[in-house]
């Protein structure tokens, strides 16, 4: 049963690239590329529609899509990567990696720690567009943005010129969990600071240069604009390749096979190619469940028995989920914000019974 349906009365599930081809059309989906990965290489993958405003250029294997907010999965890595080093304890109080210290107003003597940061307890808004904060998701040129350390002071201390008193929730920090791109990007700071780079220096050098993906990265200068696929407003007209002040949270762009190597690590406990990003137990750690109304773990999220995240926004939709019992993982990356990727949308079932094939 799917959505209280029989399979066979909502989807041909014998038939997967005529149905994925149809839903595309009746949802005016640009482009889908989607990947089914086991043990240590790719075992299927399907590509579909054009990845281009024009619609000449098919999408493939090598077209670049921005991950949204699964980018946040590379904030939780060097985290942890940091930890393994010593030079981070998620228990500690943040502002000891900090050259300002940040507290909740409304509890001003509760710490936080990378823990919470990492588990959405920070007391951090989301923020949405109820909350009022300037600014927060304007679009920038790639080579305009303004680095993390320049903005994010002016949006969390009171008496900045950003900052407005919802930007911090009337919980105690560590109480109520509530997913905030600001909080994931105070993470990344922390990394410059205690690593001494720029967080997306720090992420090619640590996880993109070791795991060989090649044509990933933050800014649009190392990529191939070739294959950048164009985004889609909701009325399917085509934008311009942007970024945002909070990019570590949700603008890393990567294709099919560069994005299959940081599948395959996780698979295989931290290890691509025999070159091993993080330890078995720091893997572990961080896909072990913190909150078991939500599911969420640090960063990651247990959906069903199976870990990963969901990103969107204006021109993208992005899914992740590893099966750790069947040692498998699939993702779905497509040019326009729509629900058909995400649980229980109908390319989502698609793919993920494609999966069970393996």
């Amino acid at each position: 049963m799917i959505n209280g349906c029989e399979k066979s009365e909502l989807i041909d599930f014998n038939n997967i690239e005529s149905e994925i081809l149809k839903e595309m059309e009746m949802e005016q989906i640009p482009s889908i590329v989607a990947c089914v990965v086991k043990d240590d290489k790719i075992v299927w993958e399907g590509t579909y529609g054009f990845q281009d405003a024009a619609y000449s250029k098919l999408a493939t294997n090598q077209t670049i899509y921005t991950l949204m907010s699964i980018s946040k999965l590379f904030i939780v890595v060097s985290v942890m990567q940091l930890w393994e080093e010593g030079l981070i304890d998620l228990d500690e109080d943040i502002n000891q990696y900090l050259p300002f210290d940040v507290r909740n107003p409304n509890f001003p003597d509760k710490k936080i720690t990378p823990f919470m940061l990492l588990t959405h307890r920070s007391g951090l808004a989301w923020p949405e567009s109820t909350d009022g904060i300037p600014g927060f998701y304007d679009f920038f040129p790639h080579e305009d943005v303004p680095l993390i350390g320049d903005w994010l002071p002016e949006y969390i201390l009171p008496g900045d010129e950003q900052y407005r008193t919802k930007v911090w929730k009337n919980f105690a920090p560590g109480e109520m969990e509530l997913y905030s791109n600001i909080a994931t990007s105070l993470m990344a700071l922390i990394v410059e600071q205690i690593s001494g780079m720029d967080y997306r220096d720090y992420c090619r050098e640590n996880i993109l240069i070791p795991l060989e993906m090649n044509s990933t990265a933050f800014k649009l200068e190392p990529l191939n604009e070739e294959f950048l696929a164009t985004p889609f407003y909701d009325n399917n007209y085509p934008m311009q390749q942007y970024t945002y002040r909070h990019y570590p949270a949700g603008n890393l762009k990567t294709n099919l096979d560069d994005f299959s190597h940081f599948i395959i690590a996780f698979l295989n406990e931290g290890v691509y190619k025999g070159k091993r990003i993080l330890k078995k137990s720091s893997v572990e750690r961080m896909m072990e469940v913190q909150n078991q109304g939500t599911g969420m773990a640090l960063i990651w999220s247990n959906h069903a028995g199976s870990m990963g995240h969901i990103g969107g926004g204006t021109g993208f939709s992005t899914l992740v989920e590893w099966q750790l019992d069947g040692n498998k993982g699939f993702f779905i990356f497509s040019n326009k914000y729509n629900g058909s990727v995400y649980q229980q949308g109908r390319i989502y079932e698609l793919v993920r019974y494609q999966s069970t094939a393996y």
